[in-house]
């Protein structure tokens, strides 16, 4: 029986794959979680797998595979999840990360306030209408300015704040 199921195993290695993939929901532990329950397996008694035929043995797998990722008390649990989780609690780091994020959009969002409000007058105005307006055709007619002096002042307005947010940023 155990050659049975050993050539079940072999030529639908990769089905079984994806199935464990997809039961684990694509964690990093789908292979090793297959591959403890193909040792499983093989280390079970001949007397216990000869109920089982070939139609009826991806079912059982599947069901070995689904007992293992979800009970607690199961081998793979005890083997590779209980101590992989002892040292994968990542909440702190997480949260620490989200507050430098945090932090460092603030800060670029204070320097672009600053690098905006120093912008001269009429730069700051069509930069003020584009915003509002949301596009230069609508400035270029509200405005009564050609299309290609908004199109180049805006621009101009735009790269300004740039180099001033890169330079306040290396200054940092």
């Amino acid at each position: 029986m155990k050659k049975k199921i050993e050539s079940y195993i072999t030529r639908n290695y990769y089905q079984l794959l994806k199935i464990a993939k997809k039961l684990t929901n694509n964690h990093d532990l789908h292979q090793d979680l297959l591959h403890e329950v193909i040792l499983q397996i093989l280390e079970k008694d001949d007397v216990v797998l000869k109920t089982y035929d070939d139609d009826s043995i991806r079912y059982y797998i599947v069901a070995i595979i689904r007992i293992n990722w979800n009970s607690k008390t199961s081998p793979f649990y005890y083997k590779i999840r209980r101590e992989i989780s002892k040292y994968t609690d990542l909440t702190p780091i997480l949260e620490i990360e989200e507050d430098q994020q945090q932090f460092e959009k603030e800060l670029i969002f204070s320097i672009l306030e600053v690098s905006y409000t120093e912008l001269n007058f009429f730069h700051k105005a069509l930069m003020d209408a584009y915003l509002i307006l949301g596009s230069m055709n609508k400035v270029s007619r509200e405005m009564e300015i050609p299309l290609t002096s908004v199109q180049t002042y805006i621009r101009q307005a735009k790269s300004k704040i740039k180099e001033d947010v890169n330079k306040r940023l290396k200054d940092l």
